[in-house]
C-alpha cells in the first residue's frame, strides 16, 4: 500500500507558517477513496498539505484559492469531499484536529508528525460540520 506525502509549495509555507520550537502549523486533507461510509484503507491514501499559520486561512478558501487551482484532480470537488484536518501549535504543545474516520488507519498520525515536526501532540477528533466530510454526510 503506498502512503506518501505531499507537500504543497514549501515556500509558500514557510511565508506563512510560523515555526515553533521546528514544529509547523497548517491544513491537510487525506485523499483516499471512500465508500458510502468508510474509508477503503486497502486502496492506499495520501496526505495534501498547506502549510500555513494556523489562523490565516481556511480550508475552504485554501482548496479554492491553492487546491482547485494547482491540482486538476479537485477542481470538480468541493472542499469538504476529502476527510481533513488542521495541525495547531500554542504555546509549544500541537494539537492535530482533524475529522475522526481519519483514526481509523494509525500510520496517518505518524505521517502528520513527520510532516509538521510534531513528536508530542493532542488529537481532537471531530465528526460534525466542522471537519465533515462525503461520508459524514451519509
Amino acid at each position: 500500500m503506498k502512503k506518501e506525502t505531499i507537500k504543497f509549495d514549501e515556500d509558500l509555507g514557510i511565508r506563512f507558517a510560523e515555526k515553533h520550537d521546528g514544529m509547523k502549523e497548517g491544513m491537510f486533507w487525506l485523499i483516499c477513496n471512500m465508500s458510502e461510509t468508510a474509508i477503503n484503507w486497502n486502496e492506499g491514501w495520501e496526505l495534501y498539505i498547506i502549510f500555513a499559520k494556523s489562523d490565516s486561512i481556511s480550508h475552504k478558501d485554501a482548496w479554492c484559492q491553492i487546491g482547485q487551482k494547482e491540482n486538476e484532480q479537485f477542481r470538480h470537488l468541493e472542499y469538504d469531499h476529502y476527510p481533513r484536518g488542521r495541525v495547531v501549535v500554542r504555546n509549544s504543545r500541537a494539537t492535530v484536529c482533524l475529522n475522526r474516520n481519519i483514526l481509523e488507519d494509525g500510520g496517518v498520525l505518524g505521517v502528520i508528525s513527520d510532516a509538521f515536526c510534531i513528536t508530542e501532540f493532542r488529537t481532537h477528533a471531530e465528526g460534525g460540520k466542522h471537519y465533515g466530510c462525503y461520508i459524514d454526510k451519509n
